[in-house]
């Protein structure tokens, strides 16, 4: 009952601050708004390449280059031939081309340049290694040692680029409640309303919990409000919505277990946003999210891999989210990921109130 009376309070106070409330739900908002301006190309483009052949070169491999599809029929490559060389460097460095190749008026020798730090590049790159590799070994007369077949673990995938990056954003605005857990918490011991409430034969677990309960009520808003925007902006949803807001729900609650851990090792609000920030900071980054890191085994775990990250929650939570709405993956799909981002959470959150009736409850008594 008094974990409800806290909770409560929690949430009048934050209709007060109607401010920090809005930047909190809104952000997320604007991680999408930006990620959809800058990302919105299909992930799968035709590539304008330009094509140098003195001679006849080699005109079987054009030929071969000119048939590539993509699944959907759409050509890998459009192929053009620039007026001279110091025009194919200008289309290069202005991005208008992806790629240079060169062919030998013998047909012997094929070179492949470009920007190294252009992403769509490095993706035709390796397309046209791996067409100019089998070419070359066909003309040699060398047979087929292997033949690499993908075939995707589910049956959707990422439509376009904003596809690919938009559960990486929603998780970044969803761990923004780490800072905000944090400095309520040490708000309430700045203002004195701690030692106030401890009169009531408070304990750390109501106190908590009842901010906990709070700050949920806010992250149902925010996780909804996350995805409507996704769509809204042209996310292509793969799976189950309601999957994929049970899983944003978990990562919300880990973060919220982060910010009391945090909040009980600063002395005052501003203290709380600072080092919450840090924290929501790493979780983004190391999760995954933002970039592809390393796995790091350490050990196996029911036929996962688990890595040094993976005793972050964030880390099986991005994974989740992203299996489900990039993926179409199921909850049978999910399972293990999820749970251990629920016991995570819990485990964190059981270390928050634990930390916190050490620290600063007894101070308070």
């Amino acid at each position: 009952m008094r974990a409800i009376l806290v909770a409560g309070k929690g949430l009048l106070e934050l209709v007060r601050e109607w401010q920090l409330l809005l930047l909190v739900v809104a952000t997320p908002l604007a991680f999408l708004v930006i990620t959809a301006m800058g990302y919105s190309a299909p992930l799968l483009v035709t590539h304008p390449i330009l094509v140098i052949s003195p001679g006849d070169g080699d005109a079987s491999l054009v030929a071969e280059l000119k048939a590539q599809r993509y699944a959907d029929g759409r050509p890998v490559f459009d192929l053009s031939e620039p007026s001279d060389a110091d025009a194919a460097q200008a289309a290069l460095m202005e991005q208008s081309a992806t790629a240079l190749l060169t062919i030998s008026p013998d047909g012997a020798s094929v070179t492949i340049a470009g920007d190294a730090l252009y992403p769509r590049f490095y993706r035709a790159s390796i397309i046209l290694e791996s067409i100019v590799y089998d070419h070359v070994d066909r003309l040699a007369g060398r047979p087929e040692a292997v033949r690499i077949v993908q075939k995707p673990v589910f049956g959707a995938g990422p439509h376009t680029e904003f596809d690919l990056y938009a559960p990486g954003m929603i998780l970044f605005g969803l761990l923004m409640i780490i800072p905000q857990t944090a400095m309520l918490v040490a708000r309430e011991v700045r203002w004195g309303t701690l030692r106030r409430l401890r009169l009531t034969r408070l304990n750390a677990s109501e106190l908590l919990g009842g901010i906990s309960m709070s700050q949920m009520a806010v992250a149902v808003v925010q996780v909804v409000l996350a995805f409507a925007a996704a769509l809204a902006l042209g996310f292509n949803n793969q799976g189950p919505l309601w999957l994929a807001i049970v899983v944003g729900l978990i990562i919300s609650f880990s973060a919220i277990g982060l910010g009391l851990l945090v909040a009980c090792f600063v002395e005052n609000d501003g203290q709380a946003i600072n080092v919450g920030s840090t924290v929501m900071m790493i979780m983004v980054f190391f999760s995954g999210a933002v970039y592809q890191l390393p796995p790091l085994t350490v050990f196996t775990l029911a036929g996962h891999q688990i890595g040094v990250f993976d005793l972050l929650p964030a880390t099986h939570g991005f994974l989740a989210l992203q299996q489900v709405l990039t993926y179409g993956a199921g909850l049978r799909e999910i399972a293990f990921r999820l749970g251990v981002t629920m016991v995570l959470s819990l485990l964190y959150f059981a270390l928050g109130v634990f930390a916190f009736q050490r620290l600063k409850m007894r101070d308070q008594a």
